[in-house]
């Protein structure tokens, strides 16, 4: 019986066969051979050979003592050398001004070597030095354009295999800098107006560290520009990585010592994130922005006294709290940017939002103009908290601003669809409540529409981002509130006459609003539609109006709401090729058109 037991893996250790019993007439060692040893087998230990390495034919080599450790030392040599052929990479990556040893282009390394900077170490402003003195023109190959030279160094970072620590030491030119961040105030900064430009850009050229912008606020903003741009497009996702890196080590430098940089690169990283399509890792770079931002108080900037707080000891220091109106209103803009973000992020993904409205204590942002120009346009007692904006139905002064209440406005449409009501809401008396708040939407959406500055009316001013994201978000929202009506008088069973009138209606004032989007996009030049696409929230917008153009082709075969779904799907489709989020939301549209035949999407 015992023969025909099934063996195990343990059989070799733990019962000892036959051939590892010792007899009388045979010779056995004191110790198993090093190759059972380093296999971790048993060893009979019969001399001069054991019977494993017999039969494997090995050789059997019975160690001395029991602290030989020949193996370990064969792993401690390899390991030695692999040690020493790593350390011979990064010291040829860190020399990487010599051509030959860096494998970089005659062109690329004549770009890089002028005006070189280098990362500098992790931590606050004032320890770090971000810019370098300009180095003299000498050894610039001057007979191959600037551009040429640039694009040359963009393709290498883009193709080369290098690491991400190893792309960290990869050095930027002054001129690069210098023109990624001006793209990005030319075509990035109307998305999150809220770092002061010549400030920014004054205190980036500085020579002092401490008056220099944290290196990786630098390099998220380099990575904000680089993405407008065709010919750096390929540099904005290893600036963007390093920027991350460099954020996340500060904070774990000095876990407790936040500055209103770190909400304003945690935001701005986000937004990137966005519109890579990296929606989960965005909303939560945006969660880390909207806690640093309240711990900083932005939220309540303009309350007074502040309730006793645990995190007191965690702002600024007292000398950055002398603060002038630029940097106050920095701050507040700061704070918009990041909650008209939260509010949008909810209305898209039905993730519930982090920020309280009524916690909300700052001052609705001042002109861009007076920002910009540094002189403050209105007192601040005429300026308005977002509640008594809503609540008297002000006009906003700012562009800033209407973006802010077109958030909240749009949140609200989509609270009331996607939230369930209190369990002790019930019945009629719930039903009466959710009209009443929807017909107060309504107005308030309404009334800011008619209330929108002058430089944000249309048609004037459709070349202007603002005024397209605005109009288009307000539209959004009275879709969405009007598809909500819809639902709620189809539920409504007791209404009769009534609710097919609402239905009705309610259908009425959803084709007339996805009506005037599509007359906005219509209307848009391609260069703006081009900009104005890569905003994930436009691309939204365009999946919106489509679904509401195809349900209605299915309910009425209406060959104008068709040419309007094909038309939005094949400006998608146009631009999928260079915007990720135009390119996600074709294919969910596609998949729509195919199941409804509307379409052939294969064939187009």
């Amino acid at each position: 019986m015992g023969s025909a037991a099934a063996p195990t893996l343990m059989d070799d250790s733990e019962h000892p066969t036959d051939t590892a019993i010792p007899t009388s007439t045979t010779s056995l060692a004191r110790l198993s051979c090093t190759s059972c040893r380093d296999r971790k087998q048993k060893c009979d230990r019969n001399l001069p050979v054991c019977r494993r390495c017999t039969s494997l034919r090995n050789d059997c080599v019975y160690p001395s003592s029991r602290k030989s450790g020949q193996g370990k030392r064969k792993q401690f040599r390899d390991l030695e050398a692999k040690l020493f052929q790593l350390e011979d990479q990064l010291r040829t990556i860190r020399h990487s001004a010599d051509a030959d040893r860096c494998n970089l282009p005659q062109t690329v390394r004549t770009a890089v070597s002028s005006n070189v900077v280098y990362s500098s170490p992790v931590g606050s402003s004032a320890d770090q030095s971000w810019l370098s003195e300009a180095t003299s023109q000498e050894g610039r190959d001057v007979g191959e354009p600037r551009s040429q030279q640039r694009q040359q160094l963009a393709d290498w970072l883009a193709n080369s295999e290098l690491e991400l620590t190893e792309l960290d030491d990869a050095p930027l030119s002054r001129d690069l800098i210098e023109e990624l961040t001006t793209l990005y105030f030319k075509n990035g900064y109307h998305c999150s107006p809220m770092i002061h430009p010549s400030r920014y850009l004054e205190s980036s050229r500085s020579d002092v560290p401490s008056r220099q912008p944290p290196l990786f606020l630098q390099l998220v903003i380099m990575a904000t520009g680089a993405s407008t741009d065709p010919s750096h497009a390929s540099l904005a996702m290893s600036l963007y990585r390093r920027a991350r890196k460099l954020a996340e080590q500060d904070e774990a430098k000095e876990p407790n010592a936040f500055m209103l940089a770190h909400a304003q690169c945690w935001v701005l990283m986000a937004n990137f994130e966005a519109q890579s399509t990296l929606f989960s890792r965005a909303s939560l770079s945006l969660g880390k922005s909207i806690r640093i931002a309240q711990i900083l108080n932005l939220h309540q900037l303009d309350r007074g006294p502040q309730p006793p707080s645990l995190f007191q000891s965690h702002l600024e220091p007292p000398s950055s709290r002398h603060l002038d109106w630029i940097e106050m209103e920095e701050r507040r803009r700061t704070w918009w940017v990041i909650y008209s973000a939260d509010r949008l992020v909810f209305a898209t993904s039905a993730l519930p939002s982090i920020i309280d409205d009524r916690m909300v204590h700052t001052l609705l942002p001042q002109p861009e103009e007076a920002f910009t120009s540094g002189s403050e346009e209105m007192p601040q007692e005429h300026t308005n908290t977002l509640h008594q904006a809503l609540r008297e139905r002000l006009p906003p002064v700012s562009r800033l601003g209407a973006r802010a209440l077109a958030a909240h406005l749009f949140y609200r449409a989509v609270d009331l669809e996607t939230t369930e009501p209190r369990p002790e809401a019930q019945g009629e008396h719930n039903l009466e409540s959710y009209w009443a708040q929807q017909q107060d939407v309504s107005n308030d959406l309404l009334a800011l529409l008619i209330s929108l500055p002058r430089d944000l009316r249309l048609p004037a001013n459709i070349g202007c981002q603002d005024t397209i994201f605005i109009h288009v978000l307000i539209r959004t929202a009275l879709m969405c509130l009007h598809k909500t009506a819809i639902r709620k008088a189809a539920e409504d069973g007791g209404r009769g006459t009534e609710a097919s009138f609402v239905k009705a209606q309610g259908r009425s004032n959803l084709l007339a609003a996805a009506a005037q989007v599509i007359a906005i996009i219509r209307s848009i030049r391609e260069e703006d539609l081009t900009e104005a696409l890569k905003n994930p929230i436009q691309g939204y917008a365009t999946y919106i109006t489509s679904l509401v153009f195809l349900e209605d082709f299915a309910l009425t075969r209406f060959e104008g709401s068709r040419a309007n779904v094909v038309y939005l799907f094949d400006m998608l489709q146009r631009f999928s090729q260079t915007h990720p989020v135009a390119r996600m939301l074709a294919g969910q549209l596609g998949h729509e058109l195919e199941r409804l035949e509307v379409v052939d999407t294969a064939m187009g």
